[in-house]
């Protein structure tokens, strides 16, 4: 797998299908986004692409909640995408600058710098300033640039979506056999 730490010097990626997160713990959610992703880019005879940010924008953007924290290190999640079978993973500074684009404006970075053939997200997924970017929106501009949409459906194990915030709660409740259940590996305690 490549590691790109921004957007700049990008290689021209053959048939790019990418998916946009924070990825923070990689877990069994995230995996059933990477296998999509991978389905896509062998549809495609393309490239699989993880596009993550740096710091995870919820320490960025509310630096004063206390009951936020990582799961993984970033370079934890660097290799638990890599032991996925993913191609490519660019790694976008998140600083003031890039949190004021709105979705149009990131989906045209993306276009220009990437392009994209296919991008894979889930049901409840959301990007661009104050999130304005959802399922919906990102359809219709999707759909008028000939760039396919894969919707997948939300992971749910036990009737309980499983999400980073859930693991996060279970590690907080020292409950780590739960969060290990999620995260499809063992936890290591810091």
């Amino acid at each position: 797998m490549k590691v790109y730490k921004s957007l700049d010097h990008l290689p021209r990626f053959n048939n790019p299908v990418v998916t946009i997160g924070s990825f923070d713990g990689v877990h069994l959610g995230h995996h059933q986004i990477l296998d999509y992703l991978k389905k896509g880019a062998k549809k495609y005879d393309g490239e699989s692409v993880v596009i993550t940010f740096d710091p995870h924008p919820q320490i960025f953007l509310h630096p004063e909640r206390e009951d936020f924290f990582l799961i993984n290190s970033l370079n934890e999640n660097i290799k638990l995408i890599e032991a996925q079978g993913i191609d490519h993973i660019i790694i976008i500074p998140f600083d003031l600058e890039f949190s004021q684009l709105s979705f149009i404006q990131f989906f045209t970075i993306l276009k220009e710098k990437i392009g994209l053939r296919a991008i894979v997200m889930g049901p409840n997924h959301n990007f661009g300033k104050n999130r304005e970017g959802n399922c919906e929106t990102i359809q219709q501009i999707c759909a008028k640039n000939g760039i396919e949409v894969i919707l997948i459906p939300e992971f749910i194990m036990e009737e309980n979506k499983v999400r980073s915030s859930k693991i996060r709660e279970h590690i907080r409740n020292q409950n780590f056999t739960k969060a290990e259940q999620l995260l499809g590996y063992p936890f290591k305690k810091k």
